[in-house]
């Protein structure tokens, strides 16, 4: 049975490797992935930077080339195993017949590589049901901080998205394990995105009380619910290219707008501008729906990661209002209104200035 199975794995391994040859070696787009449940084993494949490997670029170009792929490959092999796991509740799966194959480019086939496409097999027996996955072979350059795999198991798929800050996770997790893992996750993306916080401060800057406070995170959370719900569950998608740009301008408009109010004495409805706040989340919504599509689980598992996703973006609407609120009562306190309505002002036209400073980078960067 064992030479049975060395035999399939080895006839895998060639076809796939004659299939990468006829696509000129492109078994895998860069910084991705695939890992195939089948009886017996979890196949994989991966498309890693060759900068996450140490000790095999001789010269230093941050390329590979097939003298240097053939000079050190038990030192590709040995890192591989020690930089790539799966694991079940009976410990880690071994891996199998690891090989890899160089990803030069299109034009140039023969040329050296900056991706090497790793193959192998974990023997993974039948019965098991969820376990870990793990990579922590990444790159130096910002492109190759983050790779994408896609898990199957029959007619289940799930997106795993790893980095080295999240190197690990659960395959085919239950739906509480999705939710807790979407709630931080949500969280994280509002906290450590700047231009929702930015946006979020600039609403919320603008009023003082509870009424104000409450109904500006109602508006905005039913925006980017909304638009949430449409990408996600309705199959919508609009291009980053133009979410990103369009992101930043809510911040500009946003502040624009309160600033021309206050200096010409203009005392807007109150539902006017919640309903300003409304369609700036609409936008905001698109690029949280980008990032859950990068992060989200597939199948039935989606409404799961959705509801967990959204939860945790509500969490850090809470803790960044909660600032808000803060700074502001200490500054009312301890320094008067006066300083209060000026530290308004600067915010204002500072959120204005990052929020035009964005959107000329990444229209620059969408060209």
């Amino acid at each position: 049975m064992r030479v049975l199975q060395r035999a399939l794995l080895t006839g895998w391994m060639g076809w796939l490797m004659l299939l990468s040859g006829a696509a000129h070696a492109h078994l895998m787009v860069a910084q991705r992935g695939t890992l195939n449940f089948v009886d017996g084993g979890a196949f994989m494949v991966l498309s890693l930077p060759i900068s996450a490997f140490q000790g095999i670029d001789d010269d230093g170009d941050g390329r590979l080339s097939m003298a240097e792929g053939h000079a050190h490959w038990r030192d590709i092999e040995t890192q591989v195993r020690a930089g790539v796991h799966l694991v079940s509740e009976q410990g880690a799966a071994p891996l199998e017949g690891v090989m890899f194959n160089l990803s030069p480019p299109d034009n140039a086939p023969t040329a050296p590589a900056s991706q090497l496409v790793v193959m192998g097999r974990f023997a993974w027996p039948s019965g098991l049901q969820g376990g870990l996955f793990g990579v922590r072979l990444f790159g130096t350059q910002a492109d190759e901080q983050t790779l994408h795999v896609t898990v199957t198991r029959g007619g289940d798929t799930q997106l795993l998205t790893l980095s080295p800050e999240r190197a690990e996770m659960a395959v085919f997790p239950s739906f509480w394990a999705v939710i807790s893992d979407q709630l931080w996750i949500g969280a994280h993306h509002v906290l450590a995105g700047a231009d929702h916080l930015l946006f979020l401060w600039v609403v919320l800057a603008a009023g003082t009380g509870l009424r104000h406070l409450v109904w500006t995170l109602t508006c905005f959370t039913l925006g980017h619910a909304l638009t949430l719900l449409a990408c996600v569950l309705g199959g919508w998608k609009v291009s980053p290219a133009l979410v990103e740009p369009a992101i930043a301008i809510t911040i500009v408009g946003m502040a624009g707008f309160d600033r021309w109010s206050q200096n010409n004495g203009r005392t807007v409805p109150f539902a006017w501008r919640m309903g300003l706040v409304f369609f700036c989340a609409l936008i905001h919504g698109l690029g949280m729906a980008e990032a859950l599509a990068d992060l989200g689980l597939q199948g039935a598992r989606k409404f799961w990661s959705l509801l967990g996703f959204n939860l945790g973006i509500e969490l850090g609407q809470l803790a960044a209002a909660g600032v808000a609120v803060g700074v502001f009562w200490a500054l009312r306190r301890w320094a008067g209104e006066r300083a209060v309505a000026k530290a308004l002002r600067l915010a204002s036209w500072g959120a204005m200035g990052l929020g035009t400073f964005w959107f000329v980078q990444r229209i620059a960067m969408a060209a």
